[in-house]
């Protein structure tokens, strides 16, 4: 059987469960991912559509679609945590902070971020050691 990880919003109010490994784990410098989050760059754990599902409280969910691109921002209703986001391929996008945050501030050494995409659209630097695509 696959491993299961569960993150939650801040009240409780939303659970998701994300099964299996993540499809990537990385930093996203895009300029999608920074408008529809408001962030300089986004650390991602990218799940399948299939592989990540409500399991509390979906009727609190709020679903922002962007007005012109093909993502989402799904949030909670009462206390407005970020659950995932959705990019244009149909990836469901859980930041790494919001599963440490809810896993007793532990992320699984194989989720831990790999490269940086898209870093040639950057707008902070970032000095590390990790593969700049």
């Amino acid at each position: 059987m696959a491993d299961t990880y569960n993150v939650h919003c801040d009240c409780k109010a939303l659970e998701v469960e994300m099964i299996g490994a993540p499809k990537v784990h990385a930093y996203c410098h895009c300029e999608d991912c920074r408008e529809i989050l408001q962030v300089p760059f986004h650390s991602v754990l990218a799940w399948e559509e299939h592989q990540l599902d409500f399991t509390k409280g979906q009727s609190n969910a709020v679903e922002f679609q962007h007005p012109t691109k093909r993502m989402k921002r799904i949030f909670c209703k009462h206390c407005g945590d970020v659950l995932y986001n959705t990019n244009a391929m149909g990836w469901k996008l859980v930041s790494q902070h919001m599963f440490r945050k809810c896993n007793n501030d532990q992320l699984p050494s194989s989720f831990k971020s790999n490269a940086h995409f898209f870093y040639d659209r950057r707008i902070v630097d970032i000095n590390d050691d990790l593969a700049k695509r």
